[in-house]
């Protein structure tokens, strides 16, 4: 802008993405949006060594995307991976980013599986109650499963303000300012999310009593309310997903009219989803000892929640500051996480990554007392999951909970830093389920050529189910027969059959 001084060297970019609309299509996903950009910079052309420039840069992207279609939801996850500024000349800087955009859909898919067996009559008569047609057995079996019950998306708007320490100048510019969400804790309340946390506060101004020095204030600020989501109860596993949407700066004067008050708006971006684990019995096979029954069945795939893990890691090193000048005072360090490597292993899920570094300081310098150095702290990390095996699927999300830096000499800093990951896991499970059933006569010449009475000798894989399935009985009739006080048999088990004619 012309009201800005040239620009002699770059310290600082930040960059911010703000998704503005996300259009799904046929078979792709238009998705829009801004890159918000702050700058730092020196000049020599002003009392003030150090000024600022802020900007946004518009973008669409078209991602392409199977079988999705116009009337379905499409869901965009995005990182951030650089963003980096070149200077061209003294009023003319070159921005560039790089973004990684992720769309996604949930599909589900219906199948229609037997879940028991009425007679004709009670069907058309829509009764509620089972009518078991003569000669007709069935067995059952449960199956747990994890289902989608609710998914939305919704912001979480915070609103607050600070006031200078006492010892602290009033502001005469806010040159720069990073509002960072800490300790974050969600909990499912009656129809709503309850969100807990710090929200981390760094400016960088110039006094209003003398332009060339630098101040800046650090401060947590704590927040505690409810989004309102209707439909969602405790009984249900959470997975939300937060992200910074925008966030805001402003100085306002207090009652005395000094700037000493500064402004701050966090705007979080919630998606979220809501898992409910379930249960269901269905038809696991069924025969008539006065027909027979032909049995259709198919394979069907379903997800259970294995385990949803909360995992804390802490992380240390010592890193180099590269600037040309030597550190006088630290002022800020903001990271962000790069996981590179995902695996599922026998003992849980292997994560390795990195954490980069922006370390803002003051320097000796009364010329350009201000510095920028980047850091990489690498990790790795074992997300311990009992029992899960390489089809299964799962869901990450990490945050930096915590930043602590200390100054070890004048080219040299200790950071310490507090992550957060979870990993939502669903085990794939299998079921062979009965989806249709035909009813054809029973065949006649094989039924008169069993005996009316057998004698059988258990092998080690049979079942009283399966036995009287094949001799044409039923499991009762050889309880009663024998004498037996439950339906397990053991290989060797000496058993006598009484065929049944019921219904023929």
């Amino acid at each position: 802008p012309d009201t800005k001084p040239d620009i002699e060297r770059l310290i600082k970019t930040q960059g911010e993405i703000q998704l503005t609309d996300i259009t799904p299509s046929d078979g792709k996903v238009n998705v829009h949006g801004n890159l918000s950009f702050s700058l730092l910079y020196f000049s020599n052309d002003d009392i003030r060594p150090i000024h600022n420039i802020k900007g946004q840069i518009p973008f669409s992207e078209t991602i392409n995307m199977d079988n999705i279609t116009a009337s379905d939801d499409a869901f965009c996850h995005f990182e951030l991976e650089d963003c980096q500024a070149s200077l061209i000349n003294s009023r003319k800087v070159s921005i560039r980013a790089i973004l990684s955009l992720d769309c996604c859909q949930n599909e589900q898919k219906n199948t229609t599986i037997g879940t028991d067996i009425i007679s004709e009559d009670a069907a058309r008569a829509g009764m509620d109650e089972s009518v078991i047609p003569d000669g007709l057995n069935k067995k059952f079996s449960t199956i747990s499963y994890t289902q989608l019950v609710l998914q939305k998306n919704d912001i979480f708007r915070i609103s607050d303000e600070t006031t200078l320490p006492k010892g602290k100048p009033a502001i005469d510019t806010l040159l720069y300012y990073e509002i960072t969400p800490q300790n974050l804790q969600t909990r499912i309340v009656d129809d709503g999310i309850r969100i807990v946390g710090d929200m981390l506060l760094f400016a960088l101004y110039t006094p209003e009593v003398e332009e060339r020095r630098l101040e800046y204030i650090e401060t947590e600020i704590p927040f505690d309310g409810v989004v309102n989501c209707s439909g969602c109860s405790e009984n249900m596993i959470p997975d939300i997903e937060i992200s910074v949407s925008s966030k805001e700066a402003a100085s306002k004067p207090d009652e005395d009219g000094e700037n000493r008050i500064v402004d701050i708006e966090l705007i979080l971006k919630l998606q979220m989803k809501f898992y409910e684990d379930d249960e269901m019995q269905i038809l696991d096979d069924a025969y008539s000892t006065s027909c027979n029954l032909l049995l259709s069945r198919e394979n069907i795939n379903y997800e259970k929640l294995l385990m949803k893990n909360q995992s804390s890691v802490r992380v240390s090193d010592h890193v180099k500051i590269s600037g040309d000048e030597n550190i006088l005072q630290i002022c800020s360090c903001s990271g962000t996480i790069q996981i590179d490597e995902q695996e599922i292993t026998n003992e849980g899920i292997q994560i390795e990554g990195a954490i980069t570094l922006d370390i803002l300081y003051i320097t000796d310098n009364d010329d350009r007392p201000l510095g920028m150095s980047k850091g990489v702290i690498p990790f790795s990390h074992l997300i311990e999951v009992k029992g899960i095996s390489p089809n299964d699927s799962y869901e990450l999300q990490s945050d930096i909970n915590q930043i602590n830096i200390l100054m070890i000499d004048s080219d040299e800093v200790e950071v310490k830093i507090t992550l957060s990951i979870c990993a939502l896991v669903f085990t794939s499970k299998m079921q062979d389920a009965i989806t249709g059933i035909t009813e054809t006569p029973l065949d006649m010449k094989r039924f008169n050529d069993m005996p009316g009475l057998a004698g059988v000798i258990a092998g080690p894989d049979d079942t009283l189910w399966d036995i009287a399935k094949e001799y044409n009985t039923t499991p009762e009739s050889i309880m009663e027969l024998n004498g037996l006080a439950s339906n397990q048999i053991h290989k060797g088990d000496r058993l006598l059959l009484m065929k049944i004619v019921d219904g023929i």
